[in-house]
């Protein structure tokens, strides 16, 4: 996908149809953090599924959300992870470059996307900024691309069915909001967390 021309998409979107559509990506990230937890006995996947719960009522109901709180909270899980892959990879958080994201391994990785992903979907219901959406869409397919990049080692991984897929749905989420808008439906339909 190109991101300037995916960005001008987005331009014309309104405030909730670009919060429907980060907050579908973060929605299909939340297995990857789970997955982190249950594997790792860290951070808590809990925090995350409440901030994307208060992004849908926002858009669904007129729910206040606290951002901040909110977004604060779905950052620290981001650094529980991040620590975790930083720790097996034996750095330390100041020598984060040696590291990117704590993406010691795909695992590491994809639970700091996951709450990278939910924290810019409350900035987005909120503030609706297109560049937090791209972030959310970048997230997705970053995601993709590192359980792709798990199972296979070559120059092909961007064009693993996985990572295929999510950028389909990515597409097609963006189509359908174009058309319809965030329609109670339409709500429904971003809202299902099949990847």
């Amino acid at each position: 996908m190109d991101g300037r021309q995916v960005g001008d998409r987005l331009g014309g979107l309104s405030l909730a149809a670009r919060a429907a559509l980060a907050a579908s990506v973060a929605g299909r990230l939340l297995p990857y953090f789970r997955r982190f937890h249950e594997e790792t006995g860290q951070g808590d996947p809990a925090v995350l599924r409440s901030a994307l719960d208060g992004v849908w009522d926002r858009l669904e109901h007129g729910a206040a959300l606290d951002v901040v709180t909110v977004g604060v909270a779905c950052m620290e899980q981001a650094f529980v992870a991040a620590d975790f892959g930083f720790a097996l990879a034996g750095t330390r958080a100041w020598e984060a470059w040696r590291v990117v994201n704590g993406a010691a391994t795909p695992l590491a990785e994809n639970a700091v996307h996951a709450a990278w992903a939910a924290a810019a979907a409350c900035h987005v219901a909120v503030h609706g900024r297109v560049t937090e959406t791209l972030h959310c869409l970048r997230y997705g397919r970053d995601a993709a691309l590192a359980e792709a990049l798990s199972r296979r080692k070559d120059a092909l991984a961007e064009s693993d069915p996985l990572v295929e897929k999510e950028n389909r749905r990515q597409l097609r989420d963006l189509d359908m909001l174009e058309r319809s808008g965030p329609t109670a439906r339409v709500l429904a339909e971003l809202r299902t967390p099949a990847i």
